[in-house]
């Protein structure tokens, strides 16, 4: 997911000190701007593996990798559930990306509309 520009050494740890996320490198994937969540179905020489690790693995694995996929998939469904979401200005969305150190950012800041369903205001009030 990343590569690993620098470490520091604290009391025997090794720390990694920097970090660049290849997600929209165009080194990286052809058509980086297109929205293609398979891409990470395979690794680029088409076995299906672990080259891309978010949560590390073995060993060194992050311990609540399960729990946080889980839990991510609830919060949007609450989320999408109890909010009614709108478009702030009915205007299409501006996709465009920019550089800030070693992050991608949009340019312009996702902007949304939202109130609580009809169906939370009982439980809310």
């Amino acid at each position: 997911m990343g590569n690993v520009a620098s470490s520091k050494s604290s009391r025997g740890f090794n720390t990694n000190t920097e970090w660049r996320l290849n997600v929209m490198d165009p080194k990286a994937w052809s058509e980086p701007t297109i929205f293609k969540p398979e891409r990470f179905e395979k690794d680029r020489k088409g076995n299906e593996g672990l080259q891309w690790m978010p949560f590390g693995v073995g060993r060194r694995g992050c311990p609540g990798e399960g729990f946080a996929k889980r839990m991510l998939g609830l919060m949007l469904g609450i989320l999408i559930q109890c909010f009614d979401w709108e478009q702030v200005g009915g205007e299409m969305v501006d996709m465009t990306t920019i550089m800030e150190r070693d992050f991608i950012l949009k340019a312009k800041p996702l902007e949304a509309m939202y109130m609580p369903s009809k169906s939370m205001f009982n439980v809310l009030s």
